[in-house]
């Protein structure tokens, strides 16, 4: 089919209808006016430079994605209701070191608690955190005995000395110290004990602070 604009097409059939020249192309019915058609010439002689319309023009690759991707999009997540594998890990890693530290913490309280009741009874007669009521010579003297015992300590730390029961003779000195009876020794040595085990608590709820760890039930009675 040539057109009188030079242009030249291609096409399988075609039918008149009216002033027009209908046929199929394009995916569709292509209608050409006849008074714009110059010539119509058999498949024999068809220009091979002409525009091809007789087969249907192929879904380009596009298309062919769209209804796939339209797919994929409308497909919501489905919902689990659990932690990633690598964050419920950490997770229960977390957990099992604060309950690690609880633990600890609770051991270092209980023998807090035992030693300071036994410092208790050695030094005032009775236990717990009542004030101080002597009810017996006894108790008088194991007061009296704590009060030297702490004076021998600064005495001691004073001359760069070991306190308690770690404490040697008194060095050959005009100023050296008075030596530790042996309650007194016993006495250095149960507060000495107490602040140790009371430094590594505090220490250790610090740490759990730190990494974000609950220290609200770790109260030391």
């Amino acid at each position: 089919m040539i057109l009188k604009n030079g242009r030249r097409i291609t096409v399988q059939s075609y039918r008149e209808e009216g002033g027009t020249i209908k046929f199929q192309g394009l995916g569709g019915e292509i209608g050409i006016e006849k008074n714009q058609i110059q010539a119509i010439r058999k498949g024999g002689e068809v220009d091979p430079s002409a525009l091809d319309v007789s087969q249907p023009a192929p879904p380009t690759s596009i298309a062919a994605k769209e209804p796939a991707e339209e797919e994929k999009k409308s497909t919501p997540p489905i919902a689990t209701g659990k932690l990633p594998a690598t964050e419920e890990s950490a997770a229960e890693q977390k957990a099992k070191e604060e309950k690690q530290y609880q633990t600890r913490i609770r051991e270092l309280t209980e023998r807090l608690k035992e030693l300071r009741d036994r410092y208790s009874a050695e030094t005032r007669g009775n236990r717990g955190s009542d004030p101080a009521f002597f009810t017996s010579e006894e108790a008088f003297r194991g007061h009296q005995e704590d009060l030297l015992s702490r004076l021998r300590d600064a005495q001691y730390r004073a001359q760069g000395l070991e306190t308690g029961g770690n404490a040697g003779s008194p060095p050959f000195s005009l100023d050296a110290p008075p030596a530790y009876t042996e309650k007194q020794k016993e006495l250095s040595d149960l507060r000495n004990q107490i602040n140790q085990l009371e430094s590594q608590r505090q220490s250790l709820i610090d740490e759990m602070r730190q990494k974000g760890f609950d220290t609200g039930s770790l109260f030391l009675e």
